[in-house]
């Protein structure tokens, strides 16, 4: 199992050459393609996202942070199977761009750090795109996936 260093001063984040935060996130899938796990956010309840954070200066690559990310928030490990390319988050209150993985989920973790703050759920495309809501920069990572709709 690859094992990962838990990053918890977010002192070190990447931006994007336009100042724009660069979050590194997974768009995580079964193996047979027909389900995505989601976790719940931390700051909105009964809010569902990916697993998602910042790409950190001591990260090489986008990917290392994103495999990071979802074993922080979701307890889940695999393999990376493509890149699914830079999408802004549109909310106006951030100031992010989004650098998304697809990842083959090979484990779930019954431990995690964030597992006392966020539940994580195996749902289908249709599910997934209710619990996104607003967050259309879920959807279109979902959307670039190879997930069965």
């Amino acid at each position: 199992m690859k094992t990962f260093r838990l990053n918890v001063s977010g002192m070190n984040a990447r931006y994007d050459v336009d100042g724009s935060r660069l979050v590194a996130g997974i768009v995580p899938l079964s193996k047979d393609k027909s389900k995505v796990l989601i976790v719940e956010s931390t700051r909105k309840k009964n809010c569902w996202v990916l697993p998602k954070g910042g790409w950190e200066t001591d990260e090489s690559e986008a990917e290392t942070a994103a495999q990071r990310e979802a074993w922080e928030e979701a307890g889940i490990t695999g393999k990376v199977t493509k890149f699914l390319g830079k999408i802004r988050d549109n909310r106006s209150s951030a100031n992010a761009v989004f650098l998304f993985f697809e990842m083959t989920v090979e484990e779930e973790l019954s431990e995690w750090p964030e597992m006392k703050k966020r539940k994580r759920k195996w749902v289908s495309y249709k599910e997934a795109a209710e619990k996104f809501g607003s967050r259309s920069e879920m959807l279109d990572a979902l959307d670039r996936s190879c997930i069965k709709r």
